[in-house]
């Protein structure tokens, strides 16, 4: 009678480790998952972190853009303003230098309309001679009559050529051929390179076809230095 006891406690302690063995299994399974979740948790939240230090980062980034693009816009207008400001000084420069060598008694005839002022003008014009005069004795050099040129050419309103040109151009051209007559011992003004009237005339030339001689001289002195040649 003793051997079925002794079977079926043998059973019992059997069931028993085995039960006891899975559950120990189970909890051991169980920690891992704990802990993985754990960390995906500090992993989201330390995520979430950079990237709410990452937009702040790009904001500071984007108001340091826009005020340096404000910066950058107000410097360029001042530099533009200022350029206004030089190119009108030059042209008031330049304004003045006509007037004094291409007119005489102009204050007196400063009054009126811009009508009236420009056949007073007309009317107060230098002679040929009294131009190249003044050309010598107010030692003038190439570059001037060329400003004094551009600015004729930029206030006639049209375009100027060999066969219709103003008269302001004529007689200033004229009065430098004079002075390019002259020989150069003869001729106190050592700033004067005797090619004015040349040099101004092909100019002119060049206008009545629409073209700037300078940006031609600018080619050919490019095609100089890199040896390019036209190609037809």
């Amino acid at each position: 009678m003793m051997r079925p006891l002794v079977g079926a406690g043998v059973l019992l302690l059997s069931l028993s480790a085995a039960s006891g063995f899975n559950y120990r299994g189970v909890t051991t399974r169980r920690l891992p998952t704990s802990a993985t979740l754990l960390r995906g948790e500090l992993a989201r939240s330390s995520n979430g972190d950079a990237i709410i230090s990452n937009a702040d980062d790009a904001l500071a980034l984007l108001d340091e853009a826009r005020a340096l693009r404000a910066q950058a816009s107000e410097l360029q207008r001042q530099l533009d303003r200022e350029k206004e400001e030089r190119i009108r000084k030059e042209q008031a420069k330049v304004d003045s230098l006509i007037d004094a060598l291409l007119f005489h008694g102009l204050n007196d005839a400063a009054s009126g309309d811009d009508e009236a002022q420009r056949r007073s003008k007309q009317q107060l014009l230098h002679t040929e001679e009294q131009v190249a005069s003044l050309l010598v004795s107010k030692r003038m050099n190439y570059e001037m009559v060329n400003q004094m040129f551009d600015r004729i050419c930029e206030q006639s309103n049209r375009p100027q050529s060999i066969d219709s040109c103003s008269p302001l151009l004529s007689l200033l051209l004229d009065a430098a051929c004079k002075v390019d007559c002259l020989e150069r011992k003869d001729n106190p003004n050592k700033r004067w390179n005797h090619r004015v009237e040349r040099d101004l005339r092909r100019k002119l030339f060049a206008l009545g076809y629409g073209i700037r001689i300078e940006d031609v001289d600018e080619k050919n002195q490019v095609r100089a230095i890199t040896g390019e040649k036209d190609i037809f």
